[in-house]
């Protein structure tokens, strides 16, 4: 009939239309696109797993290791169509909410083959019931890794730094560089200035999976480069002695370095924490007990807490009198008091007529508050740069404050020379770190302006080693200026009448000078700065502990302490003081 053979007209010419469509997509799946599908295929057979380069170690001066890597076990999850079946278990096992594995996820899905960290640091008994499992964990492995590790503990903490876990903002600018997401970095100290050197080159693993994400065999492999090796200035026999003698009850800083080369052989800041505990992942009720901190533990108040100097400040004004030409011959006695305009100035003790080494030595407010009634304060203020205070020294650690040292400009209309009285014994508004008095000491001490450091040395993975120049700069005041100053802080601490006298050191003459600094809210800063031998100085230090009143009582046995370990050392290794 015609109407069947319309059907069966119809029914073949269906047929060799859908043959001929099922040959064309099958032509286009395997000749025009087979290249794309193929490596498709090849990506969801083969996973490429990145491998963290080890940090550089961090050692001392002579080779004693402060940082170092050790192994650790670190549980990922391979993002996968099968990630959401494994949570609830994975949660149960690692003890990390399902919600938290499903947003690093997420953040990672611009690397989909790259494992998420799901739980660093895990204990040998969760990994092991990890693996009793992984058949129900699809896409789960289990990563050794290298984690940082503190042979002296929580020594040099401030100095040291701490690692962490890049914010997701952070992040974006690091994967440029090379980093790989939840890869650990520097967040402070030497650890965050020297990111560069101390980060290598991660490597890579070439691994065949199943269809479940698992390890079938490994396909290939390249090592990953380690970051550099840096010596520090440190000496880590003198810091465990510095932080012994500052105590763990105090709030404040001690800096020691050699005036010649500005290499820092201790740097203390109290309170201080624990490297250990902050590098790595920190539950959030723990960092925000550490954050919220009043007496802020994470603060290098060596370099980034700013205090008035008090009496330490006193040689600076007796450098100005002398270089400006200022005679004390006219100079009234001290007997507590000075009257100027209609104010009274008050001095601690009642000293009688004294020169200017004896004022240095006793701390006389009465007779600098004399000279300072014919000093103009910009004069002042320029000497006070010249010997690094009033900016940042430069030294090679994050977040260095500046200080103040105040000028004429600054105070504006509202300057008149009672100001300079306060200024001239380091009250009112100056301000001054504690590096920077270090510094300031050494200057006095050599004639010349360090620029500190803690980075002694480098040694790069491929061999290559470079050490760092010392940056140094004469001071322009006169030699003959600085011996009286320096004679006149011998006699505060070799004097019978000097105020450091708790700073001695048997064999070895100690110069320095103390300091006592009014402050606002609560007990004075006792401040100490001190270099010696005096003949030819090899160590410059600066102590102030806050809150605790006298200089000579309490900031000049700590340096005392220092120093006498420094010079036992130095004789122990044949030198002489």
């Amino acid at each position: 009939m015609p109407e069947d053979r319309m059907r069966r007209k119809v029914l073949v010419g269906g047929m060799l239309g859908a043959l001929a469509l099922l040959w064309f997509r099958t032509f286009s799946l395997q000749i025009v696109h087979g290249d794309y599908y193929r490596r498709l295929s090849e990506e969801n057979r083969v996973r490429v797993e990145l491998i963290e380069a080890l940090r550089g170690p961090i050692l001392d001066r002579n080779g004693e290791v402060l940082v170092e890597n050790r192994p650790s076990y670190t549980v990922a999850v391979v993002p996968s169509p099968w990630l959401d079946s494994t949570l609830a278990l994975l949660s149960k096992l690692t003890g990390v909410r399902a919600e938290e594995i499903k947003r690093r996820a997420l953040v990672q899905r611009r690397w989909p083959c790259q494992p998420v960290k799901v739980k660093r640091d895990l204990p040998f008994s969760v990994l092991a019931s990890v693996e009793e499992r992984r058949y129900e964990l699809p896409g789960v492995i289990y990563q050794i890794e290298p984690r940082r590790s503190y042979p002296f503990g929580d020594l040099a903490a401030h100095v040291l730094g701490y690692v962490g876990e890049p914010t997701r903002r952070e992040f974006a600018g690091l994967a440029r560089k090379g980093y790989l997401y939840g890869e650990l970095v520097g967040r402070s100290g030497v650890e965050l200035y020297y990111e560069r050197l101390l980060h290598g080159r991660p490597g890579a693993r070439y691994v065949e999976v199943d269809a479940f994400g698992r390890e079938v065999r490994e396909l290939s492999h390249r090592d990953p480069t380690s970051g550099a090796k840096l010596y520090l200035t440190l000496d880590v026999r003198l810091q465990e002695v510095a932080e012994e003698a500052f105590g763990d009850g105090r709030t404040g800083a001690l800096v020691a370095l050699d005036p010649r080369n500005g290499e820092i052989l201790a740097m203390v800041s109290r309170p201080s924490f624990s490297p250990k505990l902050l590098s790595g992942v920190l539950p959030e009720d723990l960092w925000e007990r550490i954050r919220s901190d009043t007496t802020y533990p994470l603060l290098n108040r060596a370099v980034q807490s700013s205090y008035p100097p008090g009496s330490s400040l006193k040689p600076l004004t007796a450098i100005v009198g002398l270089a400006s030409g200022i005679d004390d011959r006219d100079f009234v006695p001290c007997y507590g008091s000075f009257r100027f305009g209609d104010r009274t100035f008050r001095c601690w003790g009642r000293h009688g007529r004294l020169d200017i080494i004896g004022a240095i030595a006793q701390s006389c407010d009465v007779y600098f508050y004399q000279m300072a009634e014919r000093m103009d304060v910009d004069t002042w203020a320029e000497y006070a740069g010249a010997l690094g205070l009033g900016r940042p020294t430069g030294v090679d650690l994050p977040g260095e404050v500046g200080g103040l040292i105040p000028t004429k400009d600054y105070y504006g209309k509202g300057w008149t020379q009672g100001l300079m009285l306060n200024l001239a014994i380091g009250q009112g508004e100056i301000l001054v770190t504690p590096i920077q008095m270090a510094c300031y000491v050494g200057a006095i001490a050599t004639g010349r302006l360090v620029r500190p450091h803690v980075l002694l040395r480098v040694e790069e993975p491929d061999g290559r080693n470079f050490s760092v120049d010392p940056k140094v700069k004469e001071v322009p005041i006169p030699p003959d200026v600085l011996s009286v100053v320096r004679e006149g802080m011998l006699e505060v601490v070799e004097g019978e009448k000097g105020t450091g006298r708790s700073a001695r050191v048997p064999g070895v003459k100690v110069a320095g000078k103390t300091g006592t600094a009014q402050n606002p809210r609560g007990k004075h800063h006792a401040w100490f700065v001190a270099f010696a031998p005096y003949e030819d100085p090899t160590i410059a230090l600066a102590v102030v502990v806050e809150h605790a009143g006298c200089g000579g009582t309490v900031a000049a046995p700590i340096a005392g302490k220092v120093l006498s370990t420094y010079f036992s050392e130095m004789m122990a290794e044949g030198g002489t003081p």
